[in-house]
């Protein structure tokens, strides 16, 4: 439990999938999964397909969206190809109002359990460009639509200053985790202390 929202223990996540995103979807909610992660980045998700599984399942009567913790993700241009969810020369805070509202109408619903900026623009702090896409994220959780905000592929420097500076401080962080890398110890360690929920992805 993140701030009164039940997180679950796992996650499906739903990039590389393509054609096989709503069956894959769909077969996932069918053996228990009750959260789906996805991202309005169609370089590597399809979420029009994660929503059109998630109404079907709804429409069926199998599950109620009550039921389910729906995550995605704001890319910033960087991290898109041409298929963009937003107006390419509009400012940080339109895409993000732009992007929210795609992926509100890909996933057939009228709030997101989470929402995830999916990294900062690089690798090395935070910039004018991430504060502005964290401001407008904020907005969008002022008005009950994004329930919690988080980010992703952050280091644990970046994790501070989000955490220090932000109005809405980061509710979830979701990293890859691998042995290599330590398993991510320092900012699992961070979010453990400030109560911060971690998602370990092996992507």
């Amino acid at each position: 439990m993140t701030a009164g929202v039940s997180v679950p223990s796992f996650l499906y996540g739903t990039a590389w999938k393509e054609e096989r995103t709503q069956p894959l979807t769909r077969l996932a909610l069918a053996a228990g999964f009750r959260g789906i992660d996805t991202a309005n980045q169609r370089r590597h998700y399809v979420e029009s397909a994660v929503g059109a599984a998630v109404a079907a399942v709804v429409r069926e009567g199998r599950l109620a969206r009550e039921d389910l913790f729906l995550q995605t993700k704001f890319t910033s241009i960087g991290g898109q190809d041409r298929r963009l969810p937003y107006e390419p020369y509009a400012d940080p805070a339109t895409q993000v109002q732009q992007s929210f509202a795609s992926s509100l109408d890909h996933l057939k619903t009228s709030y997101l359990d989470a929402y995830v900026l999916h990294g900062p623009s690089s690798r090395h702090g935070l910039n004018d460009e991430d504060w502005a896409v964290w401001r407008a994220m904020e907005s969008l959780h002022r008005t009950g639509q994004a329930r919690r905000l988080g980010i992703s592929n952050v280091s644990l420097a970046q994790l501070r200053a989000l955490h220090a500076g932000g109005e809405v401080r980061p509710a979830l962080v979701q990293n890859r985790c691998y042995a290599a890398m330590g398993w991510d110890r320092e900012v699992r360690a961070y979010c453990r202390d400030q109560d911060i929920a971690y998602e370990g992805s092996r992507c």
